[in-house]
């Protein structure tokens, strides 16, 4: 079976927030046995999707049995959760899928519907940035036609580097 039939996508409830948080935060492997855990400052932002919800939507991904497994956040410009966006560019943040669900679509499915919500708010561009090692994140948005945007590649992964920055244009 595929993702595209046993997950689907959309925007997430509000009651849902705090299991999405969570799912933020396993989907960043903070939850494995001696992973490396995020500053306090980061860790509030995976955790606290209400805010995320706020400032922009909140997509999450479902699994047949309607548990969330992936998540993703669409900001639109100006948004205050922002960290790569310039003007008249949305931008997809902290998109995560728990690993039981990983390398079954999901973060394909997510990255899709972001892109699709944000062509309705009349942008010009989707950013979004990933870790330097992040090989697969980098390879899926490349298929997707994101291009690398080294220019922007200014802001420290908390693995070291930069971060990767990608850009789709309309």
């Amino acid at each position: 079976m595929s993702a595209v039939d046993t997950h689907r996508v959309r925007l997430a409830r509000p009651d849902e927030h705090d299991t999405v948080g969570l799912v933020t935060f396993r989907g960043f492997g903070h939850d494995l046995p001696g992973a490396r855990q995020p500053t306090p400052e980061r860790r509030a932002l995976l955790l606290d999707a209400t805010a995320r919800a706020a400032d922009g939507d909140l997509l999450v991904a479902i699994d047949a049995a309607d548990h969330p497994v992936g998540t993703a956040t669409l900001l639109p410009p100006g948004a205050s959760l922002t960290r790569q966006a310039r003007v008249r560019e949305a931008e997809v943040r902290l998109l995560a899928v728990v690993p039981e669900a990983r390398r079954t679509g999901i973060a394909r499915a997510l990255t899709t519907a972001a892109i699709d919500r944000a062509w309705t708010w009349d942008v010009d561009a989707v950013i979004l940035d990933t870790g330097p090692q992040n090989t697969a994140s980098q390879a899926l948005y490349q298929q997707l036609g994101f291009v690398r945007q080294p220019a922007r590649e200014t802001q420290p992964a908390s693995s070291g580097g930069m971060l990767a920055v990608f850009r789709l244009e309309r």
